[in-house]
C-alpha cells in the first residue's frame, strides 16, 4: 500500500458500480449459457473533477500520482472524498472505502488562469479481498 490519496475534495465526482464476474457462452445456434465466476463485483471506475484548483493543490494530486508510480501501486482513498453519500447509499455500493485504487492514466491538467487549473483523475479500482 502506498500513500494516502489527497483529502482534496473534488467539485464533481462520477462513479460506476463493479460488475460482477459473469461470462455469457453463445452458440452457432443463437443458445446463450452463462456462468458466474464470482460473487462480489470488480472493475469499479471513478473519475474526479478539481475545478479551479490552486496550485499548491494540484502539486500535491501529481505528486500522489508520481509516488503510486504512476498507477502500478493500489491506495485506498480518505472518508472525506466521498462526502455528500448518505450510507444508504455507501452501503450499496458495498463501501467505497474497502476498494482499491488505481491510476487508469495520468491526471489531465488545464490550465485556467495564473496559478490555477482544473484536473481530472481516472480511477478503477476493485474490493480488498
Amino acid at each position: 500500500m502506498s500513500q494516502t490519496f489527497p483529502s482534496i475534495v473534488p467539485s464533481q465526482r462520477e462513479f460506476t458500480l463493479g460488475q460482477f464476474p459473469i461470462k455469457t457462452y453463445r452458440a452457432l445456434s443463437g443458445a446463450t449459457v452463462k456462468r458466474s465466476f464470482g460473487n462480489k463485483p470488480n472493475s469499479y471506475k471513478l473519475s474526479l473533477f478539481y475545478q479551479n484548483l490552486h496550485d499548491p493543490d494540484t502539486v500535491e494530486l501529481l505528486r500522489h500520482y508520481r509516488d503510486t508510480s504512476g498507477g502500478f501501486e493500489r491506495f485506498r482513498l480518505p472518508n472525506g472524498l466521498f462526502a455528500g453519500m448518505t450510507n444508504n447509499l455507501q452501503g450499496f455500493i458495498q463501501s467505497p472505502y474497502d476498494i482499491q485504487w488505481e491510476y487508469v492514466g495520468p491526471p489531465t491538467i488545464q490550465s485556467v488562469y495564473r496559478e490555477i487549473s482544473n484536473v481530472t483523475i481516472e480511477l478503477q479500482g476493485d474490493i480488498d479481498l
